[in-house]
């Protein structure tokens, strides 16, 4: 379900240091709160710096994560949102953590 969203590079997350606490973007939902995750780093930095000035606090970047780190990551979420658009208005296919992480390691060699 997934295979044809993950880039060659893996998933990338927009990340930064929250003192000794990395942080990843996300936003609240009804139905949770949503981690943004993008398939390449070019794609999340494009995302980036067209909503910069709405994304609180600063040294945001990409961060490629592993497959473990990445599952490790999502457990503190709810859904996953994969390359998000930056239109307000456009569609966006949220996906739930279990759903996704059972398709990414389904997906392992």
């Amino acid at each position: 379900m997934f295979d044809d969203l993950r880039g060659p590079e893996g998933y990338v997350a927009l990340g930064r240091m929250e003192g000794d606490v990395p942080g990843y973007l996300s936003y609240g939902a009804d139905e949770g709160e949503v981690v943004c995750l993008f398939e390449s780093a070019i794609e999340a930095e494009q995302f980036y710096m067209h909503w910069r000035a709405r994304i609180p606090g600063e040294g945001w970047g990409a961060v490629l994560l592993e497959t473990d780190d990445l599952v490790k990551m999502l457990g503190n979420f709810d859904l996953v949102s994969v390359n998000p658009q930056p239109i307000p208005g456009a569609t966006e296919h949220l996906y739930t953590v279990e759903d996704f992480v059972r398709t990414l390691l389904d997906a392992q060699p």
